[in-house]
């Protein structure tokens, strides 16, 4: 699958002043829809709005419960939604993260409210927000899973590979498109090819992937 286009913004969190706040300021510097949902208001979204929605969650107040509830929530409309974590601790481990199906952001407790809205439209522009640490354990997590597994040939056009080799660098699919000299809309084609070649379902798993399989070489 491509980059999603997203809509619209979901502050996951029951009514608060914080969380108005929050709301408040984010209108204020994104272009897109943002509304305070509860958890329990998820289940009553079609399986459309909410693949066009980033789901925004408070790491500090979410509980296994309410954790198990969103992602029952999900598996019953048969969607994998994007989500990004807010209020993380700067110590939290990789297998915490592992729950969230497809995360494209982790902003920490320490990270200021600009720092939260750039990242939001580095997001909205397709690409993912991680500190370079959490990318390099999740690689790292991700080569581990993988060491026992036989790698599989993967038969890529010049053109994917050129794609991949940019999605790696960090680029968005308009970066991509600009470098590439062709529309963002062939961009997101390709990239949905080569998902479903090498078998990943979101644009993390894909940089994971392409850094295990030493593509910095493929066009060498």
């Amino acid at each position: 699958m491509s980059r999603k286009s997203y809509t619209r913004l979901a502050l996951v969190s029951d009514e608060s002043i914080q969380s108005s706040i929050l709301k408040e300021y984010l209108v204020k510097k994104l272009t897109f829809s943002i509304n305070c949902i509860k958890l329990d208001e998820i289940s009553k979204l079609s399986a459309k709005h909410i693949e066009e929605t980033l789901f925004i969650l408070d790491s500090a107040s979410i509980t296994p419960k309410s954790s198990e509830k969103y992602l029952s929530i999900m598996a019953d409309k048969e969607v994998i939604p994007s989500e990004i974590l807010i209020n993380v601790c700067t110590d939290i481990k990789v297998d915490e993260l592992k729950r969230w199906p497809n995360l494209v952001g982790v902003f920490y407790t320490s990270d200021s409210l600009e720092l939260l809205s750039e990242g939001l439209l580095k997001i909205q522009s397709g690409e993912l927000w991680f500190s370079r640490k959490l990318c390099q354990e999740l690689i790292s997590e991700y080569r581990s899973t993988q060491a026992n597994i036989p790698k599989l040939s993967v038969e890529l056009t010049t053109r994917e590979k050129e794609i991949m080799q940019l999605l790696v660098s960090g680029a968005s699919n308009l970066q991509i498109a600009e470098s590439l000299f062709v529309s963002e809309n062939t961009v997101k084609t390709h990239l949905h090819n080569v998902f479903k070649k090498i078998k990943v379902k979101n644009r993390l798993q894909a940089f994971m992937w392409a850094k295990n399989h030493t593509f910095n070489s493929l066009l060498s």
